[in-house]
């Protein structure tokens, strides 16, 4: 049994989530905890000194927070954090942080970007400093 389990939410790959966080209640501990985390990341600025509309960040900011909570809807046991950075790179850091055990983390289909895994769960299971459950 795992006593903190963190869910990356990718808001634009949700189909998985549900599966996620059921593996997650299924491994976590009698006192254990869920984390959902969301990731907001920049846009580089080499793409941003290009773009003719410039983004209302606290709006892209609060919308992004609103789809996170969206998500997770009456998933009153699971807490929330939101993280800026790089996906893959954020998340095992606050792992290492918070002292986590467990990430229950989505695949990419096969032939999609990343092929196997996707790019974020092929850096969580370099990057992390505990275990990293890949659900399909």
């Amino acid at each position: 049994m795992f006593n903190t389990i963190l869910v990356p939410v990718a808001l634009d790959h949700t189909e998985t989530l549900a599966r996620k966080l059921e593996a997650a209640r299924h491994l976590r501990g009698p006192e254990g905890r869920i984390i959902a985390v969301s990731v907001l990341e920049d846009i580089p600025s080499y793409v941003a000194e290009y773009a003719m509309v410039k983004p209302d960040r606290k709006k892209m900011v609060q919308e992004i927070r609103k789809a996170f909570e969206d998500a997770l809807t009456g998933q009153d046991d699971v807490e929330r954090v939101t993280l800026a950075g790089k996906p893959g790179v954020v998340i095992a850091s606050y792992a290492e942080e918070i002292g986590a055990d467990l990430i229950v983390t989505g695949a990419s289909r096969p032939g999609s970007e990343g092929y196997a895994l996707g790019s974020t769960a092929s850096r969580l299971a370099r990057r992390a400093p505990c275990s990293v459950l890949v659900i399909r």
